[in-house]
């Protein structure tokens, strides 16, 4: 898919969007990586049931790049997609976001839930933040002074497509400034959002691999235990680590279809 360009604010963000169907999905990408991430679930959910917009962040691909670190938190980051969503007269939409994406759309979410139909959190990173370990900024600065930032290479055995796609994202990754690195570590450190899912009153699925060892499944479970009880739902995908969306595109695009069935599905128009 060739990318798109907004005007976002002062920011220009690159996205990609497939699909022309009624159902509105709107993808965001975590914390090294880039709304690239998205390529393989996009191509594989039905482009005339869904349309699909996947935006790079700040700093992400081909979108720009600022100087400062305070422009690379979370908040930033779901500022940004607002100015995203009023560009582009978004309204009515899933919200899917992945690891340090997750932490994005629930403060999207909690901003802004009069724009949301549903929410998908993916493997996201822990809601209540995670203690940083001594020197771990030290080691951050080693690997972008040595271009030791790529994704990791896709596991022996896997489809070319999943191939293919995990060297794009390692050239979006080696192009990352260092301090959207530094700011996005920071962040989702800090973060405390966990206490205000409670507060959401749209549907909420939370995805998770069972084989995740970035955020590990406790965390995963953290998070779906602290929503509404009359709105969440959950589901584990066996096998999968970090990045279902990656790993195993097309069940995990079955799970988004099925939840955006549960949730009031939109007829296609006729003729389509």
């Amino acid at each position: 898919m060739e990318g798109k360009f907004v005007q976002a604010g002062t920011v220009r963000l690159q996205y990609f969007e497939q699909g022309y169907g009624p159902e509105l999905l709107l993808l965001i990408h975590g914390y090294r990586s880039s709304g690239r991430v998205w390529g393989l679930t996009q191509q594989a959910l039905d482009p005339a049931r869904f349309r699909t917009v996947a935006v790079g962040n700040r700093g992400a691909g081909d979108s720009d790049r600022t100087a400062l670190e305070s422009d690379y938190t979370i908040e930033s980051f779901a500022a940004d997609f607002h100015a995203v969503v009023e560009a582009l007269g978004l309204r009515d939409f899933t919200l899917v976001g992945h690891s340090m994406g997750g932490l994005t759309v629930t403060r999207y979410a909690i901003d802004h839930p009069e724009t949301i139909k549903a929410l998908v959190l993916v493997d996201p990173a822990p809601l209540n933040g995670r203690s940083l370990h001594d020197g771990w900024e030290e080691a951050i600065r080693r690997d972008f002074a040595a271009g030791n930032l790529g994704e990791e290479a896709a596991a022996a055995g896997a489809p070319p497509e999943v191939v293919a796609l995990r060297q794009a994202l390692a050239a979006d990754i080696a192009r990352n400034p260092l301090e959207r690195m530094l700011a996005g570590r920071r962040s989702m450190a800090s973060v405390r959002l966990r206490d205000h899912l409670d507060s959401l009153r749209m549907p909420v699925l939370v995805v998770g691999g069972d084989a995740d060892t970035t955020v590990g499944v406790d965390n995963i479970l953290a998070e779906y235990l602290a929503l509404p009880r009359e709105t969440r739902s959950l589901h584990i995908i066996h096998g999968a680590g970090h990045s279902p969306n990656v790993e195993q595109a097309p069940q995990f695009a079955e799970v988004l279809d099925r939840f955006v069935t549960r949730t009031g599905a939109k007829a296609p128009a006729a003729g389509v």
